[in-house]
């Protein structure tokens, strides 16, 4: 695994502190939008121009510039996308939203990857992250208690029963769920890791986010921070084969779960969704290559799957599925290659920053299950704080193989084909259910 990765030749290291400054900036309009809440500033692209400012920084004075896998397989995705639109009569569909993976996948993963070349920057983002969660929860405590279901955000209100929202990429309760579960485990890791003022305000935060995943009423976050939990508990009492089965029969068990729930109490919705994801697997074996195309699965089967993997296998066929599940799950593997790496080695002989730097990467990797489980309840393959949590993940990974040149945390080809097998395995295990559920 040790040459995965290319860089751009140059002659002496880089990080510039705006380009920072800019992801800093980005963070926070992508998830707080004061473009949105502010009149002045309404309708401006100023998300667009973040990125795009910091693509341009990123390459004129960033070195190194290090290119791993997830950036091919992401940009992989456009002619996939295209290719796939063309091949159903949609190929201006097509192109459009393969572009969407280049401006919402491929481009923050990148400028993330790249940008946290240090422990305090990614510490510096994941204090950000939570003061953004902390706003959102008091926005649907308002939301709760003002007696006309409005926060103080916007026009952001509750929906279904109480549910809470807020505005932009997270204006649907599940969105909402999904960004406070990733977000857990960075206020377990400052309350472990800090000290006085920080270990409480990392405490008083997971508290906040356990509150706010409890009135987002979010059926797949709750199913996920079981599953999280569970995973946990697999990996330190376990071994890499534990967590290997954790993994891959995480999704199904959640989905028994679900499936259960959904018979048991007769909800309509979720017995949609039981079809709607049958009705995906259909379109997948009607078109096993390329799919129906991305975006039209509303048009097959009327509603969206809600679940990232079925809607992506359906849509953009194996082709599509492979090359974002391999982004995903390889960058899994490389923050679990850390967590297994801590467990070989005698810590109490382990410089401080590689300890710190390990410890980073285990809370990035439990913030990527965090998605990864709840996106099988939802489809999400847009959802931008993912493929920034990927890119901090990448970030963190090349920045313990600086520290530890030598070291080979795992062999690329092995996990492709691990990665391969568990793909497969949720595609199949998931169409054995349906056939005897439905």
């Amino acid at each position: 695994m040790s040459n995965f990765q290319r860089r751009i030749p140059i002659e002496e290291d880089k990080n510039p502190a705006f380009a920072f400054f800019l992801t800093l900036v980005f963070t926070f309009f992508t998830l707080v939008r004061p473009h949105e809440l502010f009149q002045p500033l309404h309708g401006l692209p100023i998300i667009a121009i973040l990125s795009a400012l910091s693509v341009i920084v990123i390459i004129l004075a960033h070195r190194p510039i290090q290119l791993v896998p997830q950036h091919y397989l992401l940009l992989g995705m456009f002619p996939v996308a295209a290719l796939s639109g063309l091949l159903n009569g949609w190929f201006g569909e097509g192109v459009t939203e393969g572009t969407k993976y280049i401006n919402s996948a491929l481009i923050p993963l990148f400028i993330f990857s790249v940008v946290y070349t240090s422990a305090g920057r990614q510490k510096t983002y994941m204090w950000l992250s939570l003061l953004a969660a902390i706003i959102f929860v008091h926005n649907g405590h308002v939301q709760q208690n003002s007696g006309t279901s409005f926060g103080w955000a916007a026009n952001s209100h509750y929906v279904e029963d109480g549910r809470i929202t807020y505005i932009g990429i997270l204006s649907d309760p599940n969105d909402l769920g999904m960004f406070f579960m990733m977000n857990i485990p960075f206020s377990l890791y400052f309350f472990r890791k800090s000290s006085g003022l920080g270990k409480l305000l990392g405490l008083l935060s997971c508290i906040c986010l356990l509150y706010g995943i409890f009135m987002t009423n979010s059926r797949g976050s709750m199913l996920a921070l079981a599953g999280v939990l569970g995973l946990y508990l697999l990996i330190r009492y376990g071994g890499p084969k534990a967590f290997i089965a954790g993994l891959t029969l995480a999704p199904p068990a959640l989905f028994v779960v679900s499936a259960f729930r959904a018979v048991s109490s007769q909800e309509a919705s979720a017995m949609g969704r039981l079809w709607a994801w049958w009705d995906g697997l259909e379109m997948l074996k009607a078109n096993p290559l390329f799919g129906v195309g991305s975006n039209n699965f509303l048009e097959h089967h009327g509603r969206v799957a809600h679940n990232t993997y079925i809607q992506l296998a359906a849509e953009l066929g194996l082709l599509g599925y492979m090359l974002w599940i391999t982004t995903l799950f390889f960058t899994l593997f490389m923050a679990f290659s850390i967590i297994t790496y801590a467990k070989k080695i005698n810590l109490e002989e382990a410089s401080e920053e590689l300890k710190a730097e390990m410890a980073l990467c285990s809370t990035c990797f439990y913030s990527l299950c965090g998605f990864a489980m709840t996106a099988f309840f939802l489809t999400r393959n847009f959802f931008i704080v993912y493929y920034m949590m990927a890119g901090i993940t990448i970030a963190s990974y090349l920045r313990l193989k600086k520290l530890n040149e030598n070291q080979d945390y795992f062999i690329f080809t092995d996990i492709l084909k691990k990665i391969i097998a568990i793909a497969i395995v949720i595609i199949i295990f998931i169409y054995v259910i349906l056939k005897f559920t439905l």
